[in-house]
């Protein structure tokens, strides 16, 4: 869906949904056309289209007379909190990297809102999904509030202990990972279940170690359990994208599915550092602002989409053994599905092709952790 057409579907259903939600969905018309700017990585554009593509679905639910009423109840509350951190997230004034990262953890958790609007979603993971939105998505808001909020209130928010996992873009990025894995069709019912379940349990430990009403003592607590939680939560996430049914891919298409999402979900000054070897002689000059996607040339070559500082869009050839082997480096075997999702399998698969049919060892990706 593209700008025109996501503005264009939002003022449609404007006039469709209860009068309470008319400000939100003209705060979301107004967060995707302040998007349509030729400065706004082509990355974070995608990001925020996709999310109200996915608000989308869930305004038509609440305008459908036939979903229950607890349910158009819950929808109404996603969309305002959804909207509400969208807004706050892709202000130009916050943070380049830290804005993309929590506009990929907004769009992947509000992907799931199509299962969520399934009549034949069990409730036995669809309220996880509704949870886990709910508090991903607050976390995202309040995390760039606390970052605008002057001292005296951020003095307000009682610092956690050194050992506790901390509401920071990487720390959602796991639980976005989660969403997007639970919701894939592809994914076995038993698997999605128990996903959605972990992935729950996680934003809710993380939501309560960031309440600044929460105790030193229950937040040291809720720090340890979340620690415990979030490797189950790993663990979860790489079986049940392991249990998916995939076609094999080609070499070049299984690398440019695994190079786009690796660029989608790693920061932009990790990207430039680990591919500055990489970079085109045209590109050098100008500077490379967003990698942003990676197309099949061949199984030799992939071309890479990027936008220039000069904020113009430019591609150019990129082998695939050494793009593919500096990108292991930068997301190891150990993080790859918590940062990738079910995305991961491709660059498994890559590996795999590279490991056996041209002797090429590609970081860690083939050995699991502990092994």
């Amino acid at each position: 869906m593209k700008i025109d057409e996501a503005t264009s579907t939002l003022n449609e259903q404007k006039d469709q949904v209860p009068e309470e939600l008319a400000p939100a969905v003209e705060t979301l018309i107004s967060v995707v056309a302040r998007v349509d700017d030729p400065r706004t990585l082509a990355q974070d554009r995608q990001g925020v289209v996709e999310s109200a593509e996915h608000l989308s679905t869930a305004l038509a639910a609440i305008s459908d007379p036939s979903t229950p009423p607890e349910l158009r109840k819950e929808l109404t509350a996603i969309v305002k909190q959804v909207t509400s951190a969208l807004e706050v997230v892709s202000d130009p004034g916050v943070a380049p990297e830290e804005r993309s990262m929590l506009i990929l953890v907004i769009k992947r958790t509000t992907s799931t809102l199509d299962m969520i609007c399934e009549p034949k979603t069990p409730p036995e993971v669809r309220d996880p999904m509704i949870a886990t939105v709910m508090d991903a998505n607050h976390l995202a808001e309040s995390s760039q509030r606390h970052l605008v909020a002057d001292s005296t209130h951020a003095s307000q928010i009682p610092p956690a202990s050194s050992d506790t996992p901390q509401n920071t873009p990487e720390a959602l990025q796991g639980v976005g990972a989660s969403m997007e894995v639970a919701r894939d069709p592809r994914t076995p019912p038993k698997d999605r279940e128990e996903l959605a379940r972990v992935t729950q349990q996680v934003s809710a430990l993380m939501k309560k170690i960031n309440d600044p009403g929460t105790s030193q003592q229950e937040r040291s607590e809720a720090g340890k359990e979340l620690e415990e939680k979030t490797s189950r939560m790993k663990n979860e996430q790489e079986e049940a994208a392991a249990a998916q049914e995939r076609p094999r891919e080609s070499l070049g298409k299984a690398a440019a599915f695994c190079t786009s999402a690796v660029f989608e979900s790693t920061r932009e000054s990790d990207l430039m550092e680990g591919l500055k070897k990489l970079v085109p002689a045209q590109w050098e000059e100008e500077g490379v602002k967003d990698f942003w996607k990676a197309e099949e040339k061949s199984d030799d070559m992939l071309d890479v989409l990027a936008q220039l500082r000069s904020n113009e869009h430019a591609h150019g050839p990129f082998e695939v053994v050494p793009l593919i082997t500096a990108l292991a480096e930068l997301v190891p075997r150990d993080k790859l599905f918590g940062t990738l999702g079910g995305s991961a399998l491709y660059c498994e698969q890559t590996a795999k092709y590279l490991d056996e049919e041209s002797g090429v060892t590609v970081g860690t990706w083939l050995t699991k952790t502990g092994e």
